[in-house]
This record gives C-alpha cells, structure tokens and sequence, in this order.
C-alpha cells in the first residue's frame, strides 16, 4: 500500500510543528516519500514514509531515544529501521533535534554518458 498524500502532509506538519527553525519538504519516490530537512542550504534525507509510516535510520544517538522494539523494514530486503510514532511530538522533536548533526546532504546522482564508438 503506497502512503498517500494526505499522511505525507501530516508529518510535514508535524515536522514544522516542532518549532526548530528548520524547513522541511517531501519528494515522492516509488509510491512512497522521503522527507527531507533543510539546513544551511543544504537538503538531508530525515525520515522515510513507507506504507503510512515513519521509518527513521538506525542511527546509534536515536538508541536512547526510541524504544528498541519499534522496529521494521521499510521495503523488501532492506536493513531494520526505527518506526517513529509520528503523534507523539516530543519524540519526533528529539529525534529532529538528535539527527540533524549526523545527517549527510543529499547528491544527486549524475547521469551517465552514453559512450558509444563508432567504427
């Protein structure tokens, strides 16, 4: 089940609701979104939407943060992942305000040239 529109919204706003002088923005992917922070003109990868849910990274300073035992996979064969309990405020707080040191901006890809010879 694809995550729809109106739940991308919701955690867009709950993102801002958060009040951490951050912009936030989404990009739809395969059905699903990622979410993204801004910072310094920079954009990071925060939080995965797969299937009307929040899926974070394992990040080891998020350990302390969310319970062990919120766990899934996002997509088939990927790696575990944290689920955020997107209603709970004062977690999605804490973990904004514990990643956004650790998140790497996001590089597109480059295209490769086609590179044919001809004989």
């Amino acid at each position: 089940m694809a995550t729809s529109e109106q739940f991308k919204d919701f955690v867009l706003d709950q993102c801002n609701l958060c009040d951490l002088h951050f912009h936030f923005s989404a990009r739809k992917m395969f059905g699903e979104y990622c979410i993204y922070l801004h910072e310094k003109g920079e954009k990071k990868p925060l939080f995965l939407l797969c299937d009307e849910q929040v899926f974070v990274k394992k990040f080891e300073i998020l350990s302390q943060i969310i319970e062990p035992s919120s766990v899934g996979v996002p997509f088939e064969k990927a790696k575990e992942w944290y689920i955020l309990d997107i209603d709970n405020l004062e977690l999605v707080k804490s973990a904004i305000k514990a990643l956004a040191p650790f998140l790497k901006p996001y590089k597109k890809l480059k295209k490769k040239e086609n590179h044919t010879s001809f004989i």
